[in-house]
């Protein structure tokens, strides 16, 4: 069994309070892009699980979320062995929620490979379990989060747009951005999937992050990555999540092209990519 894992980029992030419990009341506009890892998961008869990656050293075993995934899932039955494999292509650490999709396609996989005959909403309870973005990948849609993220609302974006993705190898800790954020609640997020619903080109202007005063504070040379964006022809361009991947949103194939030839060589990460319709 092969999965496409799709990353996910954040078209708006606002962070509304913070909570008792140290996590942050979010609203934000998700969407998948086709950028994606692939997980191949096959039985075995040793009831082991067995792993193997093109990216090693991503993180202790007990701490990989595709394990932890296999763990929740493990005693429902009782030939529970696997072989996983999985070519990662998402950056590490980037906003992109790769470990999150593979967690989210690895709960899918065995629901099908062992016929469990999981709900969504069993799937998405699953999810929370191991982190807040992984719900949203059970959507399989565009959605505006709220909550911790596990809050999920689908929509129909209607705007066509393409994006060119950036990541330099810089790695952020979520925890150490979302400990300095300063602004809450600032971005009208009704209004922007309002105008994404209709396909109206305004919804662009109000895309916005507001961990990115923390994150150019901290990275300034992320802030000079978005600025290139935009000088060259992007709508707009801003930091996924809490970074360190950017991406400039593109409606005509020529501003992309001519914005792909003169960063290709400049980043370690550069790729043209769509979004995943739903």
């Amino acid at each position: 069994m092969e999965r496409k894992c799709y990353a996910k980029v954040n078209l708006t992030l606002d962070s509304l309070s913070k909570r008792d419990d140290g996590y942050h009341e979010i609203d934000s506009i998700m969407v998948r892009i086709n950028l994606f890892d692939k997980l191949i998961i096959k039985k075995n008869k040793e009831n082991k699980f067995n792993y193997e990656t093109n990216t090693p050293n991503i993180c202790a075993l007990e701490d990989n979320l595709i394990y932890k995934a296999w763990c929740l899932l493990k005693d429902r039955v009782d030939e529970n062995g696997v072989d996983v494999t999985l070519i990662k292509n998402i950056p590490l650490a980037a906003g992109l929620a790769g470990g999150s999709t593979d967690a989210a396609e690895m709960i899918k996989g065995l629901d099908k490979l062992w016929d469990l005959g999981l709900t969504i909403d069993e799937r998405m309870c699953l999810g929370k379990k191991l982190g807040a973005d992984i719900p949203f990948f059970f959507l399989e849609s565009n959605a505006r989060a709220q909550g911790i993220g596990e809050i999920l609302t689908p929509f129909t974006n209607k705007l066509k747009m393409k994006l060119l993705l950036i990541n330099d190898g810089t790695e952020i800790s979520s925890a150490f951005i979302y400990k300095r954020l300063a602004d809450y609640g600032v971005i009208d997020t009704s209004e922007i999937i309002d105008k994404l619903r209709k396909g109206e080109k305004s919804a662009i202007s109000g895309f916005r992050n507001v961990m990115e005063d923390v994150i150019f504070e901290n990275f300034p040379h992320i802030r000079e990555i978005c600025s290139r964006l935009e000088d060259i022809g992007a709508e707009k361009a801003l930091v996924s999540g809490s970074g360190a991947s950017v991406f400039g949103v593109f409606t005509d194939d020529y501003s992309l092209n001519l914005a792909y030839e003169k960063l290709s060589d400049k980043y370690k990460f550069v790729e043209k990519v769509e979004l995943v319709d739903d």
